[in-house]
Order: C-alpha cells, then sequence, then structure tokens
C-alpha cells in the first residue's frame, strides 16, 4: 500500500459509490509513450495506461515497466501479434484490453470490419479482453456487442453542457442493454486537454477551448459512475508534445489530486455495502450511500447548470463533509437557500 493510500485509510478520508460492485476497478490514463510516463502514471493514481504506439519494440518497453510498476496496459494488437520475435514475450505483458479501434463511428467503420479486428484477435488472444472506444453514447452503427469492453469519450469543456458527458455514458449503457450487453464492461473516457491543442470544424485562428477545471474533472468522474461507467479513462496526458507535468503543472496537479480521490472510489467499490440515503433525495439531484469498514458514506451530485438547494439533515454536525476546504463550509451552506452550486459534487462521511 503507497504511503498516499495509507494516509487516508488512516485518517478515515475514504468515499465510495456504485450501483453494482466491480473487482478492479480501472482507473486509466490515455497516450503514454515512455517509461517515465509509467512511472509518473503510477504515482499519480493510476492502474491502467494507454498507447497509441503500435511499433512492438515500443510496447516491449512500456510493458516491461508496466510489470513493474503494477499498471495494466492497453495497446494496439496489431502488429505484435504477428510479430514471431514477440509472441511468447507477449504471454507475460500486463495487458487489461487489446485496443481495437478508436472512434469507429466517427470514421464510418462498418461493424464487420470491427467484427473481424475483434475475431482476428482473439484468435490469437482467447483469454484477454478487447476494448475500442466510440466517440459519442448514440452510434447510428451499433457497435455494442462487439469487443469484450466499450469505451466512450465525449469532451465538453467549454462549448457543451457538462452534463452532456454523463447523459452519453447513459446513452452508452443503454446501448449495451439493448444490444443484451447490460454486464459488459464500460469505460468513461474524462476530458483533461484544451480543445484549442486539436483540431476543429473552424478556422484555426477561431479555436474555442481551455483546460477543465478541477471541479468539472472531478464532477465528471463522479457523473460517469452514477450513469452507469464501470471505469475510467482520462485523455490524454500530453499537450502539444509535452507530458501534462512538464507542460502543465498546475492543471496536471489538478488531475492528481481527482485520481488520488478516485482511486480510493475504485477500492472501495471492490468491498463496499450499499445502503439506503440517510434522507430522501429530490431530483435533480442525485445521491447513494454506503458502508464500509463501520462508515458510512453519501455522495450527492447537482448534475444541472442551476443551483440547487442541499437536503438540510447534512448540515446536522454527525455529517464531515468531505474534500472541502473551506472550514466553515457548514455555516455558508445554512445562508442560502439554493446552496448547492451546478455542476457540484458533496461527499459525507458519518457513522
Amino acid at each position: 500500500m503507497n504511503f498516499v493510500k495509507e494516509f487516508f485509510l488512516q485518517t478515515g478520508i475514504l468515499f465510495f459509490f456504485s450501483t453494482f460492485l466491480f473487482a478492479d476497478f480501472t482507473i486509466g490514463l490515455y497516450d503514454v509513450k515512455t517509461s517515465t510516463d509509467i512511472v509518473n502514471a503510477k504515482e499519480a493514481g493510476f492502474n491502467c495506461v494507454q498507447s497509441y504506439i503500435s511499433s512492438c519494440e515500443t510496447i516491449n518497453i512500456l510493458a516491461e515497466e508496466a510489470k513493474k510498476n503494477k499498471v495494466k496496459l492497453v495497446v494496439y494488437p496489431d502488429k505484435i501479434m504477428y510479430d514471431k520475435k514477440y509472441v511468447k514475450k507477449v504471454q507475460s505483458y500486463p495487458i487489461r484490453a487489446w485496443y481495437l479501434f478508436d472512434e469507429p463511428d466517427v470514421c464510418n467503420l462498418a461493424k464487420e470490419k470491427l467484427i473481424s479486428m475483434n475475431e482476428n484477435t482473439k484468435k490469437s488472444y482467447p483469454d484477454t479482453d478487447t476494448v475500442f472506444v466510440i466517440g459519442q453514447g448514440f452510434t447510428e452503427i451499433p457497435y455494442y456487442d462487439v469487443a469484450d469492453i466499450l469505451m466512450v469519450d465525449w469532451y465538453p469543456v467549454p462549448h457543451l453542457p457538462l452534463e452532456s458527458f454523463g447523459e452519453n455514458v447513459a446513452l452508452a449503457k443503454q446501448g449495451l442493454v439493448m444490444a443484451g450487453k447490460d454486464t459488459k464492461e464500460l469505460w468513461a473516457v474524462v476530458q483533461i486537454f484544451d480543445w484549442k491543442e486539436h483540431k476543429q470544424y473552424r478556422k484555426d485562428t477561431d479555436r474555442v477551448g481551455r483546460f477543465p477545471k478541477k471541479e468539472e474533472i472531478r464532477f465528471m468522474s463522479y457523473d460517469a459512475i452514477f450513469n452507469g461507467a464501470t471505469g475510467l479513462f482520462y485523455f490524454n496526458y500530453y499537450s502539444n508534445n509535452k507530458p501534462l507535468p512538464e507542460a502543465k503543472p498546475k492543471e496536471w496537479a489538478n488531475v492528481v489530486e481527482v485520481i488520488q480521490e478516485m482511486s480510493f472510489v475504485a477500492e472501495i467499490i471492490d468491498n463496499g455495502k450499499k445502503i439506503e440515503n440517510p434522507v430522501e433525495i429530490e431530483e435533480p439531484l442525485k445521491a447513494k450511500s454506503f458502508e464500509y469498514g463501520g462508515i458510512k458514506y453519501t455522495f450527492i451530485i447537482n448534475p444541472t447548470s442551476q443551483r440547487q438547494t442541499l437536503p438540510s439533515l447534512f448540515f446536522q454536525p454527525q455529517f464531515d463533509v468531505m474534500y472541502e476546504k473551506t472550514t466553515n463550509l457548514r455555516k455558508m451552506l445554512r445562508k442560502s437557500k439554493n446552496n448547492f452550486q451546478q455542476y457540484k459534487v458533496f461527499a459525507f462521511r458519518y457513522e
């Protein structure tokens, strides 16, 4: 157990929520390229990394480093499964899933081609999961029954409502249910990049974008699980060809705070017991409550652009507000009826 996790366990700053319990909840980082990237990802709290690099030699290097750091890997199988030099080595790689394709819906890829990719990969590695990502929750071509895991990416900051992220996760979950794959894993990809750094459907001189704020990254992470995600990935680790710790150190520090928080969520998802909420929660607010280690936790989100009202029960002293730096927060909440900020998450701990 690392020192950060041990600290949080000793101080009781733990929380969890989920409709279902999933072992080995995946918290992944997109677009690693070097061994150092994997070390940084592990220190930040990620337990899985993805790379777009298809070079067999590089994948081998990344796999060895991932193994050292007890981190899982998501990479393309295209080249390495046909390279005789690496056939035996691959068996020892810590592969979480083989990455089949990036956004087939955006690329208008025929479903038959995706099925063929999946079948070819499973012939070589029948016991290893396969995964691909769609660029929106609903796709005209129903890819939902292909592969072992589905990912969905939707990057709303700053041009779309923040709640549209969770809505697209919910649409992807609905697609799985309609395809008879309701137990299939669903990983949501959270935005940690500035749209200005990417090609847009507008003139380069008129790009729109900014890096998401910590509160937005945190909200999207919670909102994804409330809407059915069973794992989280964060896109992406590089900004203008530099790793985030170097390119945007303040933004990376915010990401790390969220990831360490979510890594404790993952631990509790594996061990927690769902319980009734301590008070009725009225829509549009959403809440889930759990018990773990003799302590109860309630997590409430406001998935709207409007301020809402937090139930007064949570003003009582037995409810400890977690992950808030304002010491007189309880007093501030009492002063206002509409005290629940838009896209806000509250985590409460009580006995």
